[in-house]
């Protein structure tokens, strides 16, 4: 990936050290006593290379966020959707039970009052995910296993905000016997 400002390509090693000690602190501190200057110390870069490459914390966060979630919270190949549906809803939960599940908070939380972080989570972590959910949607509506007048925004609010709501709220603990029943309320509420 280039850098911006300069047009040099960025080092893989450092860039991947740099948000490896972002995921750690994250984990460790939390974002709100993150800082830039202490990803660096414990990156071994200087602060200058954090600051080339990300304009601020959140943005930082946010890129460490989508890269420890990205690949582990795809959809996978099945002949069914709805099969799909469960296994990639199993692997969220999973995800959010641990430290992803933190910085995911925190980086929810600080939507509510930065709008920039506000941009940047919906549109790089919840947009790609409501549109990859939708795709599996209307696949399972062109196979008949979902009713075809599904409105695909609702459907996946239903899926996906019971569990942010208990990783947020942390009212009631994400185990298996809730996401089974949450799964089965959902999936058999839109099936034909």
């Amino acid at each position: 990936m280039p850098d911006a400002a300069t047009g040099r390509r960025r080092n893989p090693a450092t860039h991947d050290a740099i948000l490896d000690a972002t995921c750690c602190m994250l984990e460790e501190i939390g974002f709100d006593k993150l800082s830039l200057e202490g990803v660096a110390a414990r990156a071994g870069v200087g602060k200058a290379t954090i600051y080339r490459w990300w304009s601020n914390k959140s943005v930082l966060a946010m890129e460490a966020l989508l890269r420890e979630a990205g690949p582990t919270v795809n959809f996978p190949d099945s002949a069914s959707a709805r099969k799909s549906i469960e296994t990639q809803f199993r692997k969220v939960a999973r995800l959010y039970r641990g430290k992803s599940g933190r910085i995911t908070c925190d980086m929810i939380r600080l939507a509510q009052v930065d709008d920039d972080t506000t941009r940047l989570f919906n549109e790089n972590y919840l947009e790609p995910r409501r549109m990859a959910a939708h795709a599996v949607l209307r696949k399972g509506i062109a196979q008949h296993e979902f009713k075809s007048d599904l409105d695909l925004d609702i459907v996946f609010d239903l899926l996906y905000s019971p569990l942010l709501a208990r990783m947020l709220m942390r009212h009631a603990s994400i185990d298996d016997k809730q996401l089974n029943l949450h799964l089965k309320l959902v999936l058999d509420g839109i099936a034909v």
